[in-house]
């Protein structure tokens, strides 16, 4: 589970007119987290936790995954899966590996609570699966997990992102087995489910065990890469 994690903050001092320095950020940002992990005195909290909305709005990324983490968990805030997934899209569209992280797991595991009954964007979810899986997978960015960073890196390739195709298709070449451990059907029903009908990966007449077995030849991936 992502914790909090320190972050960057924009503040408005009253009579000053000129955007805060990216060193004034980082200063604000650091007293702020420290405000609300502290939690010594009656008010620290709600110090930092408004430090951290408005370096939210500011568009600080770690802020808006940091305020998305509280609203998801309904920790000092009351609980918003909502509004967390907005902040978490947010900091993700910024490119936060912990934000992305974020946001695939509340699409994967609350779909009905988060998107209200619509798809969500394509492009954003290929760019999100592609950022959390290859930060997990080298541990930047996001603690190391080669099973979740796999998993990840194939729905990537499954919602259309190039570069994740390319890496699955020459790890196959390279390892075989690589991704056979995973639930592949799984995998492919529920990222088909995300996406408009145009652009389902398993096509009709095709059963799941099937097109998981296309899914393990690195033949099928270079298929589908443009043709340059």
């Amino acid at each position: 589970m992502i914790r909090l994690i320190i972050l960057a903050l924009t503040t408005v001092l009253p009579g000053v007119s000129r955007a805060a320095s990216p060193g004034e950020v980082a200063a604000s940002a650091m007293e702020g987290y420290e405000l609300f992990m502290r939690d010594s005195l009656p008010d620290d909290r709600q110090k930092g936790y408004d430090l951290m909305l408005s370096a939210a709005w500011e568009g600080d990324a770690k802020a808006a995954n940091n305020i998305g983490w509280l609203l998801q968990h309904g920790e000092f805030v009351e609980k918003d899966l909502k509004g967390a997934f907005r902040w978490y899209e947010r900091a993700a569209d910024q490119g936060l590996p912990a934000a992305s992280l974020n946001y695939m797991e509340l699409i994967l595991n609350a779909p009905e609570d988060v998107l209200a009954g619509k798809l969500p964007d394509k492009e954003r979810m290929a760019k999100a699966s592609a950022l959390a899986g290859t930060a997990m997978l080298m541990g930047r960015g996001l603690p190391y997990d080669s099973k979740r960073g796999e998993d990840l890196l194939l729905r990537a390739a499954l919602f259309g992102d190039q570069q994740a195709m390319t890496t699955v298709a020459q790890q196959l070449e390279m390892y075989p087995d690589s991704f056979s451990y995973l639930p592949l059907e799984e995998i492919a029903e529920q990222c088909d489910s995300l996406l408009p009908e145009c652009d389902k990966n398993i096509p009709e007449g095709m059963t799941l065990s099937e097109f998981a077995d296309h899914m393990l030849s690195p033949a099928f991936w270079y298929s589908r890469l443009p043709n340059e």
